[in-house]
């Protein structure tokens, strides 16, 4: 787009911006705006269709030119027919003489450059109309040149033509042809057999389809009922699995406390062995003790016969008391076999792994 247009298309959208924010036209300030925006829309056509761009669309485009012409005849129109709507009342309305003279004097030249643009288009109509007349007359012409040529080229063909020898040679060429005509004969006898090998083949070729289409529709069949079965089962099976998750959490339930039970039994083991370890260990320091209790009471012993045989002492008594003391010994003695054959045997038992 050219700067003249841009700035001219700006100047019309400011005033259709004026005018539609514009209450009333018909005042002072806004009255003028409407013969303002005709004037910018009349510069619009000043930029857009100088003498130079309308002999470019001439040379290119003469129906772009054409309806240019009827365009701007119909506008002159109209602007004729509003002034002259106008013009009885400048006599009356008080309005200088001067402008009146000159809105006269204007609208004159409206007229006349209307009427001539008219008389333009009539004889642009009758020149079109008499081109295209030509055109076909041209064209007309033109066919008749050409099967002239085609005729005059046909005569003097014909009059190289020696048609004696024409004819031989056709009829030569006709012998040669004729296997050629009996294998093509031959060929569209195969051609008509193939065909209703072909038409056979295509109604094989049907009734395959048919059963095709019945064994698809039976197999589809099948597998809508396989899928149903599956479902029915999927459907059981959810419902068993449901009835079996049910079972299950009361096993599991049951096992978990059976877990926790065997976990207290085991940690009450294990407090039961460390006992058993602290009893051993008790027993062993006893059974030691009583070593040396029973060394030293031996040692004593010894040493109160040797001093018996040298001493003047009850031997009844000391008898009594010797006999005591070895009873008492061999009790405990007893005690400490039994005790020392009960810790073997909890040695002996194997523990409980869980």
């Amino acid at each position: 787009m050219e700067p003249n247009q841009q700035h001219d298309i700006e100047t019309i959208t400011a005033l259709v911006r004026s005018i539609e924010s514009s209450q009333n036209l018909r005042e002072f300030e806004t009255i003028k705006l409407p013969l303002e925006l005709v004037e910018a829309g009349i510069n619009l056509w000043e930029s857009s269709f100088h003498p130079e761009v309308l002999k470019q669309i001439a040379n290119l485009d003469p129906e772009t030119l054409e309806a240019w012409a009827i365009a701007l005849s119909k506008t002159l129109q109209t602007q004729l027919e509003i002034l002259q709507s106008w013009l009885p009342h400048f006599s009356t309305l008080p309005i200088p003489t001067t402008l009146k003279q000159k809105i006269s004097d204007r609208t004159q030249s409206i007229q006349q450059i209307a009427s001539e643009k008219s008389q333009l288009l009539l004889a642009s109509a009758n020149l079109l109309s008499q081109e295209e007349k030509l055109q076909q007359d041209n064209a007309e012409l033109q066919k008749l040149k050409d099967k002239i040529r085609q005729l005059e080229a046909i005569k003097t063909e014909l009059e190289t033509t020696n048609l004696d020898n024409l004819r031989q040679s056709i009829n030569e060429q006709t012998a040669a042809l004729e296997p050629q005509q009996q294998n093509l004969r031959s060929l569209q006898q195969q051609k008509a057999d193939l065909n209703d090998q072909i038409t056979a083949l295509q109604s094989q070729q049907t009734a395959l389809k048919e059963e095709i289409t019945y064994w698809q529709t039976r197999q589809n069949r099948l597998e809508t009922n396989t899928t149903e079965t599956v479902t029915e089962l999927i459907a059981l099976t959810q419902l068993q699995r449901q009835r079996l998750s049910a079972a299950l959490a009361s096993e599991i339930n049951t096992l978990e406390q059976q877990r926790t039970e065997l976990a207290q039994q085991q940690e009450l083991y294990h407090q039961t062995q460390q006992k058993l370890e602290k009893a051993r260990q008790d027993f062993q320091a006893y059974q030691t003790a009583t070593e040396e209790i029973r060394t030293a009471l031996n040692t004593h012993y010894q040493c109160d016969r040797t001093l018996g045989t040298f001493l003047p002492v009850d031997r009844q008594k000391i008898d009594n008391l010797c006999k005591n003391l070895e009873e008492i010994l061999a009790q405990i003695d007893q005690e400490l076999a039994i005790a020392r054959s009960k810790h073997e045997q909890a040695q002996t038992t194997k523990p409980i792994t869980f």
